[in-house]
């Protein structure tokens, strides 16, 4: 029993080492690339679907997520653009927006 416990000790002092804490540099481009491919990803098949740009993101670190406000330009596919903000949820392993 005296073994284990050193053991685990080591483990979670390896575990934690190993985790790095990105720039906010990085958190950014994570978090626009997150986005752009949601955003794609939305898109229907088949049809003429406009673009989108991500042009800004700026957020909140909360302890599940990142709670963020993107800037972002949509064209159409005949020349028409806007810009828009929404308002995102972004889990930490920028897998899942909502």
């Amino acid at each position: 029993m005296n073994r284990i416990i050193p053991f685990f000790i080591a483990a979670w002092l390896l575990a934690a080492a190993c985790h790095q804490k990105l720039s906010r540099a990085e958190v950014k481009d994570h978090l626009e690339k997150a986005m752009a491919d949601h955003l794609q990803q939305r898109q229907p098949k088949n049809a003429p679907h406009p673009k989108f740009t991500v042009l800004d993101v700026e957020w909140f670190e909360e302890v599940p997520y990142y709670l963020c406000e993107f800037r972002i330009r949509m064209t159409l596919p005949d020349g028409k653009d806007t810009t828009g903000i929404m308002k995102q949820k972004v889990s930490k392993d920028f897998s899942k927006i909502e």
